[in-house]
């Protein structure tokens, strides 16, 4: 799964990439965490591309309370386009979810250990996202919300964890992702080639949502073993 991630890029380099017209304030986020605000790019009423903060965790528009959005932060490609929450979001409002890197944890030596993933040119991208506006009490109140569709690790980071998100680099992939019919966006959500990521260790804190500053971002000396008890005899 993808619990955790950051998107400190300049707000305008963001702008340029994913071509959106917007003058939301982004202030870089270094550990963005489910059921916070998040920038993402989708289509917009007039058919251009537009730049909104939405809340991570998507609520489905059936649903009767909005706390269900913590436990749907990812979408599973498999199964996106079978299951409730996520079939019509996934047929009709795809989004990008801008990123410069994600957290995943490891058990090592009896403790679990973050590590970031990033690009190998340390560049923005995005993951692959779905959108959803759930009305709540029908009286006029109205929340949107989003998650990040994942998908089977690659083998660089494999070893870390199982899971990771689905990772778009191009600009033909952002536009085939939000504007192709399902059938023609599903070869998307496949792991991206192992080569254009890596993976290193960052501070313990990133498990912690108090903590957002840029030495989060920092690599950390890798965990060492535990040393063993020598004999007594």
């Amino acid at each position: 799964m993808c619990g955790r991630y950051s998107i400190t890029t300049a707000p305008e380099a963001i702008r340029r990439l994913f071509d959106v017209e917007s003058g939301l304030n982004l202030p870089p986020r270094h550990n963005l965490a489910p059921t916070q605000p998040a920038p993402v790019v989708r289509m917009g009423e007039r058919g251009g591309r537009e730049l909104a903060l939405l809340q991570w965790g998507l609520v489905p528009s059936w649903a009767k309370e909005v706390s269900i959005g913590a436990k749907m932060i990812n979408a599973r490609a498999e199964t996106v386009a079978e299951k409730p929450a996520f079939r019509a979001p996934y047929r009709r409002r795809r989004c990008l979810v801008p990123a410069d890197g994600f957290y995943e944890w490891k058990t090592e030596h009896g403790a679990k250990q973050p590590y970031r993933i990033v690009r190998r040119d340390r560049g923005p991208f995005a993951f692959a996202g779905l959108w959803e506006v759930w009305e709540g009490t029908g009286e006029g109140s109205w929340l949107e919300t989003f998650t990040i569709v994942t998908t089977e690790a690659n083998t660089a980071i494999r070893h870390i964890h199982h899971r990771m998100p689905v990772m778009l680099f191009t600009s033909q992939d952002f536009e085939t992702w939000m504007r192709a019919n399902p059938k023609d966006a599903a070869p998307l959500m496949t792991p991206c080639a192992p080569d254009l990521i890596e993976a290193y260790p960052v501070d313990k804190r990133v498990g912690n949502v108090r903590y957002d500053e840029p030495s989060l971002l920092d690599p950390v000396a890798p965990p060492a073993p535990k040393p063993t008890q020598g004999s007594l005899f």
